[in-house]
């Protein structure tokens, strides 16, 4: 168990309306019949799950007192669904009151008809468009610690992050209460993996994610702490937990979520660019040979991620995941990968496809003759690269590939970029 210090980017987390309990009341020192917006932001000593605990997120609660030093020191204001431009009340204008009680960050703000969006507010609330509360806030001492819990398939270990001391940015009233596996829970992980600065912690995730990789390092490039080790280069120590991590899944690797492009495909390219390291090699396929070399780009079939100059794995080419599709149909001689890991490799190249919004083609059943869906020979690069590869010049271009994708994803998700 560490306790760490580090402030990274603003987090935010959000409580559905039962917890949240929001209401408009009376104003009771108001003489014209005003009312008050009254809820709680932040409850304690509560478990919630951020991303999914078994895979690629953790388990969060806040300690009591988290907020006593920033509730002393700090300027909170009330927005609506985070944005500045929708300011409801603050500390220092007497209009907004925060304070801690035995269940959490209670709010009671004063709420000013003469604004319409007050107005509107006040409505949305009493007819359930606005279901929750959130608030933005950076962590400034956190805890984690590893438990074992009870699943369907027995015990499993998840991480816990207690959050014993944040600095509170604001507080709003929220539409959206709740997300689940979404963006907005994977920027939180990033953000709570770049404060922890744990390279086998952010290893563990990204086998399931490996967006957080980009993620996790746009993050540190606009920070001044400790560096995050790019894809393919593994931290001082790491590398026996990481090969350990990698080693319990072999086959078909697993299904995740991603960004995705339609951008022209050239599997031997990105193959080319690709790392000779375990942990860049299985970002960027969906399977591995269980038998062969889990370093070696020879064990592993089905690249379907883009790779930049740098050797870092991004978006999944729907491309080559369409591609890798056709070739478990038997196209272009089928591929060498056991049959009970085909469907396997369909879901995780299906799953691509309909990140992208697009319909997979379906995977065809093993009714052919012995022989005749199998191939002789077979390279990662062929699995998923089409038979004519377009011209070099529509993979790269003079501007830098990482640049752009690092710019990409810090508006996507609302993240810093790096100074320059």
């Amino acid at each position: 168990m560490r306790t760490l210090t580090r402030t990274t980017t603003e987090e935010r987390r959000r409580l559905p309306l039962s917890t949240a309990d929001v209401a408009i009341r009376a104003d009771e020192g108001a003489s014209a019949g005003g009312e008050r917006f009254n809820g709680y932001a932040a409850v304690f000593n509560s478990r919630t799950a951020i991303g999914n605990p078994l895979r690629w997120g953790f388990y969060e609660e806040i300690a009591p007192g988290a907020f006593t030093k920033t509730l002393s020191e700090g300027d909170a204001r009330m927005l609506i669904d985070h944005d500045s431009y929708y300011v409801v009340s603050r500390v220092s204008a007497g209009t907004l009151t925060l304070a801690e009680d035995a269940r959490g960050l209670a709010v009671d703000s004063a709420l000013d008809e003469g604004l319409s969006y007050v107005t509107d507010l006040k409505a949305n609330v009493r007819n359930g468009n606005i279901t929750g509360m959130s608030f933005g806030f950076y962590v400034m001492k956190d805890q984690w610690s590893t438990e074992s819990i009870d699943t369907s398939e027995g015990p499993a270990e998840v991480e816990v992050r207690r959050i014993l001391e944040a600095r509170l940015i604001e507080v709003s009233a929220v539409t959206f209460p709740a997300y689940e596996e979404t963006e907005a829970e994977l920027a939180s992980v990033a953000s709570a993996l770049v404060s922890r600065g744990d390279q086998a912690a952010i290893e563990k995730r990204a086998r399931f994610r490996p967006e957080l990789r980009d993620l996790l390092q746009l993050v540190d490039a606009g920070a001044s702490g400790d560096g995050i080790t790019p894809v393919g280069q593994a931290a001082a120590g790491e590398g026996d937990a990481r090969t350990a991590l990698a080693a319990e899944e072999r086959g078909a690797l697993a299904v995740h979520s991603t960004d995705t492009s339609d951008a022209a495909w050239d599997g031997p390219a990105n193959s080319g660019d690709l790392p000779q390291t375990e942990s860049a090699l299985r970002a960027a396929h969906a399977w591995v040979d269980p038998d062969g070399d889990a370093a070696a780009k020879s064990s592993y079939r089905f690249i379907h991620h883009f790779v930049d100059m740098d050797g870092n794995v991004g978006a999944a080419s729907t491309a080559a995941c369409t591609t890798g599709i056709g070739v478990l149909n038997g196209a272009r001689g089928g591929t060498t990968i056991p049959d009970e890991d085909r469907e396997s490799v369909y879901k995780h190249l299906a799953r691509h496809l309909k990140d992208a919004g697009l319909k997979a083609p379906e995977l065809k059943s093993l009714t052919s003759e012995p022989g005749e869906s199998t191939r002789e020979s077979s390279t990662p690069e062929a699995d998923a690269a089409p038979a004519a590869p377009e011209p070099a010049e529509t993979t790269r271009s003079e501007t830098d590939a990482r640049a752009l994708r690092m710019k990409g994803l810090a508006a996507r998700y609302g993240l810093p970029m790096a100074r320059s």
